[in-house]
């Protein structure tokens, strides 16, 4: 396989908003010539939280194909860190770095020439030269990027870390498209979408929100594609929880996975995507994959499904099939092109059948680039967590779009309530 073959969903996204006379080629140097540097020192990087942020913008910025250097101490790895294997950080960096996108590696070390980006763990300090400093920062809930970094603490949890992260890779993605500003299909159009934020934030639960006290034995997983690895991975980080999830999904992971699958490694394609799922260090998460379709014609084998019901598909009427099964409660993850979107369907609410009531027949890939398929994922995730310890946003927040090129917008993050219809099958309270 090639780069260009791992990147394909990426460089169909690309093509949104150049002329249609760039090539292929073109945009894989677009990508592939990004350079960036991510920075920590021993007091920031010691901490779990500062390493989950570390890992998940390093593996986000390379996945995309960008050339990644790594100025930080080898210290030990603490808490769950697949797909990375090994004890230390820069070792299990550089090492996954070689079994990701064909060519494109984990260097040691920050070059004397100016960079694109440098990603710089809280207040660490940075030496180097680069065209855009980025320090990133967080708590339990939230995430941060800006020109002033804090010092990363031990919080519990890591979606603070992982939302600085996914912040910190569009910001690397947006340098690639930069490079072809001068192919713009709308010029006008283009800078505002690419160019770069000076400081955002955000917020997966309410400011304070406690650390919340899980009640989740299983959960159920329908997919093994890319928002349900991102799901997966931020749930596996959560200390302290512990519960059975069945993953179903029928198919094995190829070359166009590799950019997108958070907890994919290139020597595990072509293996069942419950397979290698199943066979990671994930925590407290024990993996049963069942390699099936969930349709109509699989529901006597698999159901009944667990209380908790995570979905990550594309097909709208595969998310109807499992609504249909009444699952106590219903997370849904989708993406589409920059934006990600992730919802929740309990009793009193209105369902997934409400939110998404017609089928998309488009049968072309759906392009998209890895940080989009994380926010989808981690949102996905956060939600869960929420709801199984009993502190489940309000209805008016049911649903979340996010839009992350712009995330010092006001319309980069979007959350309503979802309106029942009238004559859905699940009898939805009007």
């Amino acid at each position: 396989m090639t780069a260009a073959d791992a990147l394909d969903r990426t460089l169909l996204l690309m093509r949104d908003h150049v002329q249609d006379s760039v090539s292929d080629t073109e945009l894989l140097d677009a990508l592939t010539g990004v350079e960036v540097a991510l920075v920590a020192d021993r007091p920031n990087v010691s901490v779990q939280e500062a390493q989950h942020a570390l890992i998940a913008a390093a593996t986000l910025c390379a996945r995309s194909g960008a050339c990644c250097y790594l100025e930080a101490p080898n210290v030990p790895l603490q808490g769950v860190h697949a797909p990375l294997y090994g004890e230390r950080l820069c070792e299990g960096l550089a090492d996954l770095g070689a079994d990701l996108i064909p060519d494109v590696r984990f260097r040691d070390g920050v070059p004397a020439h100016e960079i694109d980006v440098a990603l710089v763990m809280g207040d660490s300090p940075w030496r180097g030269r680069a065209r855009h400093v980025i320090r990133l920062s967080g708590g339990a809930w939230v995430g941060c990027i800006s020109s002033a970094g804090e010092r990363w603490n031990a919080t519990g949890l890591p979606f603070g870390a992982l939302a600085a992260a996914g912040l910190a890779a569009g910001e690397s993605f947006k340098t690639a498209m930069r490079r072809l500003r001068a192919s713009a299909a709308d010029p006008a159009g283009f800078e505002q979408y690419f160019a770069p934020v000076a400081s955002a934030q955000v917020e997966l639960a309410p400011a304070g929100a406690p650390r919340p006290t899980l009640r989740l034995d299983r959960f159920d997983v329908v997919s093994g594609g890319a928002i349900c690895h991102a799901a997966l991975y931020a749930l596996a980080r959560v200390p302290g929880l512990s519960a059975s999830v069945r993953v179903i999904e029928p198919k094995t992971s190829d070359s166009p996975d590799l950019n997108r699958y958070s907890l994919l490694r290139r020597s595990r394609l072509g293996v069942r995507k419950v397979d290698d799922l199943a066979s990671q260090p994930l925590g407290g998460l024990q993996i049963t994959g069942i390699p099936l379709k969930y349709d109509d014609s699989t529901r006597e084998v698999i159901d009944p499904l667990a209380p908790f019901v995570l979905v990550g598909v594309d097909d709208i009427p595969s998310r109807w099939i499992v609504q249909r099964a009444r699952p106590a409660w219903l997370g849904v993850g989708a993406t589409s092109h920059y934006s990600a979107m992730a919802s929740f369907h309990s009793s009193g609410l209105a369902c997934a059948i409400c939110l998404h009531p017609r089928a998309d027949d488009d049968p072309r890939p759906i392009p998209t680039v890895a940080f989009v398929s994380h926010w989808a994922g981690l949102w996905l995730a956060s939600l869960l967590v929420r709801c199984a310890a009993g502190q489940a946003p309000p209805r008016n927040q049911q649903q979340a779009y996010l839009t992350m090129l712009r995330p010092d917008s006001a319309g980069a993050l979007w959350q309503s309530g979802v309106a029942a219809r009238v004559g859905c099958p699940m009898h939805c309270p009007l």
